[in-house]
């Protein structure tokens, strides 16, 4: 939750991870452990920044993504609310031009070929920015949470979720998770957009979904599973949907006050009902093969000294996904007859996307730092690397956390 919650990025398809281990135990006195619980119960105000910018093509895959997110924090009844505003800039460029590039993206072959002829204009811009609303709630193990996309975009939509976490003994644990997220691959499945040439709008795409995840741990060592599903609808999008199994092991190899070291085994499998991720009408320009598998080796090296806490991980694997071929415009027999006749004419093809697979390495690196100067005062951020299958994306964070009570001791392990 808070603002760390607010700042990730949520990838449609991520790495599934145990459930948090207490890293504190053993290590912080109870007067720390009561000054944390004193801080959760205390207003505060956090301000953060983001980035993240993704390699595609022009007008389409390519994305840049800045947030600066405000949130006010301030106890209601046993648990601690948070007010969130987030103004957001995405962008993707402008479409190409040239017909191959101007086909592919809203009307198809037949937008193409007026923009050729000087019938109609350009497809527009791909760029818009807004800012999303939402209000949070925490009391022990529930955390909910409800708001919106960006008010501003194309098509904005209501989002939300409520946590539900337990213990089935000292050694196992469980997690329910019914949420509907926004959809952040592209321009076209967060914000949706419009094709000047035909007047259409589309995308907006949301995860409707729940995940339970069990995990279970016996002196730094342990295990975890986990189940998703959900479905993907968006304002003339066709529904898709998606099934998700996760797996892992992880042991810390290095637990001693301050500092740890831990190392493990993922394996995670996905598949969609279909390949919606192009940017024609009723595609929704998100990543959605029919079989991915990735199995990689993580590794997170973090540790805190006096007011400082940093952390250092990554992971490292293979990864392999498939996906079938795809009409310009699933669901439309209309649109895609016509935008085949118009392919034809113009000698390039038959309307269709072919479907491809691809094996080969996967990889991800983050590092995060946790910075106290001031007692009241927290600053923090991290920045990321990952290939996700097909592309590669950089993150970087930055945030400020003031709580009207002071925080005692280091910060804890691990960062948030």
């Amino acid at each position: 939750g808070g603002l760390a919650g607010i700042l990730q990025h949520e990838r449609i398809v991520a790495p599934v991870a145990p459930l948090p281990v207490d890293a504190r135990a053993g290590s912080r006195s109870l007067q720390d452990q009561l000054s944390e619980i004193q801080q959760l119960r205390s207003p505060g105000a956090d301000l953060g920044a983001g980035v993240r910018t993704r390699k595609g093509e022009d007008g389409m895959s390519r994305l840049s993504d800045m947030k600066t997110p405000v949130e006010i924090t301030f106890p209601v009844g046993d648990g601690k609310a948070a007010i969130r505003v987030t103004p957001v800039s995405v962008s993707a460029g402008a479409v190409g031009t040239d017909y191959a590039s101007s086909s592919r993206f809203g009307g198809g072959p037949v937008a193409a070929a007026a923009q050729a002829a000087g019938t109609v204009g350009t497809a527009g811009s791909q760029r818009q920015q807004s800012t999303g609303l939402a209000f949070g709630y925490t009391q022990g193990r529930i955390d909910a949470d409800i708001g919106t996309t960006p008010l501003g975009f194309e098509h904005s939509r209501l989002i939300g979720g409520i946590k539900l976490q337990g213990a089935l003994s000292d050694r196992v644990s469980n997690q329910l998770d019914v949420s509907r997220r926004a959809v952040t691959d592209s321009v076209l499945s967060f914000a949706g957009t419009r094709d000047d040439r035909t007047g259409k709008s589309w995308g907006g795409v949301t995860a409707t979904g729940a995940r339970y995840l069990i995990g279970a741990d016996r002196g730094g060592t342990g295990g975890y599973g986990a189940v998703p599903y959900a479905r993907l609808d968006g304002t003339n999008v066709v529904s898709n949907s998606r099934l998700e199994g996760g797996v892992g092991v992880y042991t810390r190899v290095i637990d001693g006050p301050g500092q740890r070291l831990t190392t493990g085994l993922n394996l995670t499998a996905l598949a969609f009902d279909k390949n919606l991720r192009y940017f024609t009408h009723g595609h929704g320009g998100y990543f959605s093969p029919q079989r991915f598998v990735s199995l990689s080796v993580p590794l997170t090296w973090a540790r805190t000294q006096d007011r400082l806490s940093y952390q250092v991980g990554g992971s490292l694997g293979l990864q392999h996904f498939r996906e079938d071929g795809a009409d310009y415009f699933p669901g439309d027999a209309g649109a895609q007859s016509a935008a085949a006749g118009a392919a034809t004419a113009a000698g390039s093809g038959n309307a269709t996307y072919a479907g491809h697979g691809k094996a080969g390495l996967g990889y991800q690196n983050v590092w995060s730092y946790l910075l106290s100067e001031d007692k009241h005062l927290v600053a923090g951020g991290n920045l990321g690397l990952d290939n996700a299958s097909d592309y590669r994306q950089f993150v970087g964070k930055l945030y400020l956390r003031y709580r009207m009570h002071p925080l005692a001791g280091s910060p804890p392990l691990p960062l948030a």
